[in-house]
Parts: C-alpha cells; sequence; structure tokens
C-alpha cells in the first residue's frame, strides 16, 4: 500500500476514534453538563396528547390507550387507529403468531377533530380481549399491529409480557441463604435535573420487576470543583450549591449533592454518585466565579503542555465535529504529583463531597450503590495527530524520577510531594541506559527529554525503544491519579468495594491498533492518551468501564486472545460499567436493536460485574428514531435496550448476582448464547430455547461458551431447565480447564433423578471437585436418550455456592 494512502487511513481512524471521545461530550450535557433540552425534552414526553399524531406520509397512526393482562389469560386492549388508505382492523400477535383482531367500529369524535381529512377517523376506536397462550416458562413478545385494506401493517404498540412464574422460579435454590449487598446487581440510570423531575418514571417503568437481587437506581453526576462557594469561601464545595446559576446560556451545574440525597430518600431510590471534576466537568463553559478548575487552569504551570511547550486556549477545539458548541477541552490541568495548588484543591473538595456521601451511607446502606471518579482520565487526547501531552516541566521532572527511581519514587519529592516508593521501577534506568535508548549522549538528568516527534512515515514511531518508556510513564501518570483519587475517597470512610473508576474503552478503528491492556503493552500507532485496563483499576476501588457499541457487547479487537469483559474481570473481578449504551458513539441516529442489547447484558452479567449504568433517562425516546434531534447513545425510554433490561430482570429475578445464566433469548429472541453442538451435533435456536438433536447413536453434547473462569467453589450446582429427549433421558457433565482435556463433573444419569423446581433440574457438584485448584474454562452437557428425540434447553444457571443464613453477611 502506498505510504501516503496508509497515513492518511490510519489518520482518518484515529479521527473516527476521536470522534467517538468528543461524542461523550453531548453526554455529559444529557446526564449532568447543560441541560436546558433535556428537560424540554421530558416535559414534552410527559404531556404528549396521543390524538395529536402526525401521520407520515401513507401510513397508519394511532395510539394503544389501555393495555391489561387478566389472571385468565386474556389481554384488554383499547386505543384508536386511523389510515390514508383506510384502517381496517387491529391485529394481536403473541411471539410472531396472530392471537386474533379487533375491528374499527368505535365512536371517537376527538380523533376525528384532530384528524378531519383521514377516512374513518369518527369512527376508529377498538377496544376487546384477546386471549393469548401461557407464558408459563417464557417471555412473550406482543405487538399491536393495524392493518388498512392494502394490507400494509403499521405497530402501534410492542409490549414484553412475563411468564407467570417469574417471580418464583429461582425460591427454591436460595431457600436457607442469606442475601447481602455483594449479592444485588443495579441498573443505576443516568439522569440529572432530578429536583424537577429528571428521574420520573425511572420507578414505574422497572419496579414490577425488582427483586432481591436485581434493582434500578439512578446515577447523578456531582461536580465538586464546579458546585463550590466561590471566590469567598475559598472555592470549598457546596452540596447546596444553588442550580440557578448560569454561564452564558448554560447552567453551571444541573444538581446539587443534597437535593439527589434528599430525593433518594424520599423516593427511596438507590444511587451512584459520578463525583467528576476531569476532562468533561467543565468542558461546557467556563464559570470561574464558581469552578476552582477553570480559576487554576489560568496558570499555565497547573496545565498540560504540548510536545511545543505550549499550553492551548480552553477553546481551541470549539470547532470540532461531533462536539456540541464551544467545548472546552484545549486545556486541562496536569496530572503531576508536584501541582500541588492543584491537587490541595482535589483532594479537599473530593473529601468534602466523600465524606457528606459516606454518611449518607451510613444512615441509608439500601440506597448507597457506590461512587465513580473522574469520567476519562487522559493525557490530553484531543489534538490526536497534531499535538501530544504532557510536557509541562514537573511532569518532565518526575518522568527522570520514575526513570532512575530517585525523587518522589525513593520517598524525596520535597514539600506537598507523595511518596511512590511503591511505584518504584522493578529495574531502574541509567544515563547510559538513557543514552542508548534515546541515540543521543546526555552528560547529566536534567537534559533528559521525552520523544517529541511522532512520525508514521519514514519511520514508525511506535517501535521506538524510548516512545515506548514515554507511552508506559504516561500510563503510569493516570494510574497513579486514579490510585490517588480512590485513596482520598476511602479516607472519608467510603469502603473500597463502593469506589470505581470511569474509563472509556471505545472500539478501534479498522487501522488503529487495540487499545493498551497492562501498563507495560507496548505503545501504540495512535494517541491513546495515557489509558490502559491495567491503570484504570483504582487501588482502593474496582474497575468502572464506559462502554458503547460493539465495546458494550463485547466484540472488539484486543492485544491477545482474551475477550475485552475477560481482560475487566482479570484486572477487576467485580468491576462495573459505569456508563453505557449499546449504540455506537458514530452512528447517533442508528437505534441499536434488541438482539445486541440482549447479549450485552448477559455478557455483562455473566463476567461478573457489579452493576451497569444504561444513558441516558433524559436522553432521545426510542419514538423519536429517524427524526432531527436524535441520538442513539443517550436513547433508552422505549427502546430495545429498555425492554432487554425489564426481560434481564425477570430472568434474575431473586437469583443472587454471582449465578451465570443462560436464557437462549428467554422467548423474546432467538440465541444459541454462544453455545455449540460437539462433535458434528446439531444445535439451534428457537423461540421456545436450545434445541439439540439426539444423532442416531442417542447422543448429543453442548459445549459453553469460554473464558467461564470458574473457580474453587465458586459454585456448588448446575441448574438446567429442558424439556423433551424420550424416555431414559439422561445427562453427564463434563469441564475442561484452558487448554486442557475434558474431566467428567458430573457422571452421566437419568435427568429426572435430580430434583426439580421451578428453576429446572437441580444437580449438585460434587464437593471434592469443587476444590480443585485450576478454574475451568469450558462446561460441556452430554445427553443421551432415543435416537432421533429432541432435547430443548430453556435455561442453563451455575448456582454460587451457598452461604448459610446465619452467617454474618458480607461487607
Amino acid at each position: 500500500m502506498d505510504e501516503n494512502k496508509r497515513s492518511g487511513q490510519q489518520g482518518s481512524e484515529a479521527g473516527r476514534w476521536l470522534g467517538a471521545i468528543l461524542a461523550m461530550v453531548v453526554l455529559t450535557t444529557l446526564a449532568g453538563g447543560g441541560g436546558l433540552w433535556a428537560r424540554a425534552k421530558l416535559q414534552t414526553v410527559a404531556t404528549a396528547k396521543p390524538v395529536d399524531v402526525t401521520a407520515p406520509t401513507g401510513r397508519a397512526i394511532g395510539y394503544v390507550e389501555a393495555f391489561r393482562l387478566s389472571a385468565g389469560g386474556a389481554l384488554h386492549i383499547q386505543g384508536w387507529a386511523v389510515s390514508p388508505d383506510v384502517a381496517r382492523a387491529v391485529e394481536v400477535f403473541v411471539n410472531g403468531r396472530s392471537q386474533g383482531s379487533l375491528l374499527l367500529e368505535l365512536s371517537r369524535p376527538d380523533v376525528a377533530a384532530a384528524h378531519p381529512d383521514l377516512p374513518g377517523s369518527a369512527a376508529s376506536g377498538f377496544s376487546g380481549d384477546v386471549v393469548i397462550p401461557s407464558l408459563r416458562q417464557r417471555m412473550g413478545s406482543v405487538e399491536v399491529v393495524v392493518v388498512d385494506r392494502k394490507g400494509l401493517r403499521t405497530t402501534l404498540l410492542r409490549q414484553s409480557l412475563y411468564p407467570d412464574d417469574y417471580r418464583t422460579r429461582w425460591n427454591d435454590p436460595l431457600q436457607g441463604q442469606s442475601l447481602d449487598s455483594n449479592d444485588v446487581f443495579y441498573f443505576p440510570i443516568a439522569t440529572s435535573h432530578v429536583g424537577e423531575g429528571g428521574a420520573e418514571g425511572i420507578r414505574e417503568t422497572f419496579a414490577p420487576y425488582e427483586s432481591r437481587t436485581v434493582k434500578v437506581g439512578i446515577r447523578v453526576q456531582i461536580l465538586y470543583m464546579r458546585t463550590t462557594t466561590g471566590a469567598s469561601g475559598d472555592y470549598a464545595f457546596d452540596p447546596d450549591f444553588a442550580l440557578d446559576k448560569k454561564c452564558g446560556e448554560r447552567f453551571v451545574a444541573e444538581d446539587s449533592l443534597n437535593r439527589v440525597m434528599r430525593f433518594a430518600i424520599e423516593q427511596k431510590m438507590p444511587v451512584l454518585f459520578t463525583l467528576n471534576a476531569g476532562f468533561w466537568a467543565d468542558a461546557p463553559c467556563d464559570a470561574p466565579q464558581w469552578d476552582i478548575n477553570d480559576v487554576l487552569e489560568q496558570d499555565e504551570n497547573l496545565c498540560q503542555w504540548n510536545e511545543k511547550n505550549h499550553v492551548m486556549p480552553d477553546k481551541a477545539l470549539a470547532a470540532q465535529p461531533g462536539s456540541f458548541d464551544s467545548p472546552e477541552l484545549g486545556r486541562s490541568l496536569s496530572l503531576n504529583v508536584f501541582a500541588e495548588r492543584a491537587r490541595f484543591y482535589k483532594r479537599r473538595n473530593l473529601q468534602q463531597a466523600s465524606a457528606i456521601i459516606q454518611r449518607f451511607a451510613t444512615q441509608h446502606p439500601d440506597l448507597f450503590i457506590g461512587v465513580n471518579l473522574d469520567p476519562d482520565v487522559y493525557m490530553n487526547p484531543f489534538f490526536e495527530g497534531r499535538q501530544w501531552y504532557d510536557y509541562n516541566p514537573q511532569t518532565l521532572r518526575q518522568f527522570r524520577d520514575w526513570l532512575q527511581g530517585t525523587g518522589a519514587y525513593a520517598g524525596a519529592g520535597g514539600p506537598g510531594a507523595p511518596d511512590l516508593s511503591a511505584y518504584r521501577r522493578q529495574r531502574v534506568l541509567t544515563l547510559e541506559d538513557v543514552n542508548r535508548l534515546t541515540g543521543k549522549r546526555y552528560d547529566n538528568w536534567r537534559d533528559v527529554d521525552p520523544p517529541r516527534k511522532f512520525p508514521t512515515q519514514v519511520s514508525q514511531f511506535w517501535k521506538d525503544p524510548w516512545t515506548q518508556e514515554w507511552e508506559h510513564f504516561r500510563r503510569h501518570l493516570v494510574k497513579l491519579h486514579y490510585d490517588e483519587l480512590s485513596q482520598w475517597v476511602a479516607q472519608t470512610g467510603v469502603p473500597a468495594n463502593r469506589i470505581y473508576s470511569s474509563q472509556g474503552f471505545m472500539p478501534p478503528g479498522e487501522l488503529i491498533d487495540p487499545f493498551p491492556v497492562r501498563l507495560d503493552s507496548p505503545a501504540k500507532n495512535y494517541d491513546s492518551g495515557g489509558m490502559s485496563i491495567e491503570g484504570s483499576v483504582p487501588a482502593q476501588g474496582r474497575l468502572g468501564a464506559i462502554i458503547y457499541g460493539n465495546s458494550a457487547v463485547n466484540a472488539i479487537r484486543m492485544e491477545g486472545r482474551t475477550s475485552l469483559f475477560s481482560e475487566f474481570r482479570r484486572f477487576s473481578p467485580q468491576w462495573a460499567v459505569v456508563e453505557y449504551n449499546t449504540a455506537d458513539l458514530l452512528h447517533p441516529q442508528r437505534m441499536a436493536p434488541y438482539d445486541q442489547a440482549y447479549r450485552s447484558l448477559r455478557d455483562v452479567s455473566n463476567f461478573g460485574a457489579r452493576f451497569i449504568s444504561p444513558m441516558a433517562w433524559n436522553g432521545s425516546p426510542g419514538e423519536t428514531a429517524g427524526s432531527k434531534g436524535y441520538v442513539s447513545y443517550t436513547s433508552l425510554r422505549r427502546t430495545p435496550l429498555e425492554e432487554a433490561i425489564q426481560q434481564f430482570m425477570m430472568s434474575r429475578y431473586d437469583l443472587p448476582r454471582s449465578a451465570r445464566l443462560w436464557t437462549f433469548g428467554a422467548g423474546m429472541h432467538r440465541d444459541t448464547d454462544q453455545w455449540q453442538a460437539d462433535a458434528g451435533g446439531q444445535a439451534s435456536a428457537t423461540v421456545e430455547g436450545l434445541r439439540l438433536q439426539l444423532g442416531g447413536d442417542g447422543r448429543v453434547s453442548v459445549v459453553s461458551p469460554s473464558e467461564l473462569d470458574v473457580r474453587s467453589g465458586a459454585f456448588d450446582a448446575l441448574i438446567v431447565q429442558a424439556e423433551g429427549g424420550g424416555n431414559g433421558l439422561q445427562l453427564g457433565v463434563d469441564m475442561q480447564a484452558e487448554g486442557g482435556a475434558w474431566q467428567a463433573l458430573v457422571l452421566e444419569a437419568p435427568l429426572k433423578q435430580w430434583p426439580r423446581g421451578p428453576a429446572g433440574f437441580r444437580i449438585p457438584f460434587p464437593v471434592e471437585t469443587a476444590l480443585g485448584a485450576r478454574p475451568y474454562d469450558r462446561l460441556r452437557l452430554a445427553w443421551r436418550g432415543p435416537a432421533g428425540e429432541a432435547v430443548v434447553i430453556r435455561s442453563v444457571a451455575l448456582y454460587p455456592s451457598r452461604r448459610d443464613a446465619s452467617a454474618q453477611p458480607a461487607r
């Protein structure tokens, strides 16, 4: 390939990566940055009049006003529908099969008044009961469809119906066990303006599906360096910050801490607090009368410098495509440990906010999910390809100390500097080592300088050994910053298991290297800003991941063979997703489909995450998809993602968080859940579940996804919901460590010998097997029965080991 063309494509791909990062600015507007639009949109949805719906050209319109399922299985539906081509009837489908139809014959003068030009509007009402089949074990999808005289179908409503037994399905396995906060999976939904109705509707939407082990809450941004007492109070954090303050046309902030906590107490709503003083906290507008970040950034000695020793104006990227008007991303504070004034204010204000949150957590433990810190800690990456950071003189001083293991890395950093002895390199460098790496001749350490040129054509900068050292140091700075933030919060009493980072992990472009996993991963062919997975795990906390699109479905290229979620779990076993949507940041008009949401939620949970925080309650409602202003990656209400969350909550109702569960689409969607037939067998995804065909010898085996990483004693039983297979169906369970041979876990035995409850057959694991040292990577279910028979697996669960109900709950 022509080198110039290669370079141009690489720049284009880097620009796409940067565009995804810049889209995050929009997200801060919706979940805590400048939400006039968000507040107005909420009011518009709340006051919408169904009869005022505008008819798309040639399409039917309508509204379902009543939708109720009776105990006897009859679905009562009421509403209206009209069409330019004369609406003929309304049909009701369950899981794609027609269950009945309702005539359009009821008088609707209100519809006639609103749509006088549409034929049949005066008698456009429908009302009646439709008997639907039992949903004893699977989810159901109901569609209400209007059909016109030309046969054109328009969906008025798509609604999930839950199985009859979903509230009791996991009761039997749970008996005799205690539950604590670690057994609960949360959905803290991102929102803002909570005191003005910004969280209205969350409880009503999800309450029917909440259980002891799956709960909904809110995530709210608290700008701890921006919501302050101002200069007169030395910019101390103000938990009662008045929200009427503006900078230009934007609000300085949308939520105050005390107001959020009052709302949580009054509504009994669990909260995840996003404590933010990072890039995005002051990006919407400059407010130095309140924001101490804006004040500190006026001192160039405290800021990040580019490779030409310049500090850019805050508005240097104001015209960047994909962002909101005039984002202030050009200037940011340096992360070096010698920036004493900046560190003082950050530590003081963060601890002031954290101390208040800790008191709240002590008084209301059931309402406290945790805190996540400073989204997207970087060396400024927003000039990618044009400028590189950070060359602040004090950052270079720290770089030299890090290389040789002196100064702060020997406990002698001077007044105000922390003791970084614990971060001292295993192999420190001498000046001769530096000269060999750089190809230069330095006579003293004061002259040692990091690379300042990053060519891509004649040579490839990322392969240069001196660039490798600089990149590893930049990752160390990001890691160190998250470590210190977590330590400062922990010092106020917030437990480490409730403290999370907030790092973004965007999919790499086609010509872009996968992002770094380890602190010592090779340098990349673009400016990764110093981020890495390892460097995003705080010393006194857990990894908090920001994932969208393909990252959210665990389907991106990685450095090695292991998946993104597997790496998250490896570095932080109880990681969490602190910001999330299955839509792609680079395609804001494209709504993510249901199957993508289903798979994402399944895998995030099965890889051990503590919670998922979806974006965003005050984002674009699903019904606005395709219209001007719709943004898919902030779209949650009335979307496939919302529906998938409800399905997830029902499937895992009272199932402890650490359980692994595969439901094969749960009746809403056909999915193999990455289980595959072994040795030429047949397995297919159906609405009923995973269908297996017993071969000519009466056998078939199905193998689980890899990367299970099942540890000693973590699970004591396999629970399988299966039907069919004929008389005498038998099942054996095998396990396989990574790269190892299959070993029998449970010997083949008649399936019916195992106790069966609403969730299925409970197959206990032998104690002596559970104590094995190596984790196993995959499971295999080996079935045997009459040749030609079919087995349908509705669900498979690995159930966590029992904990005595009298035992003290884990903290």
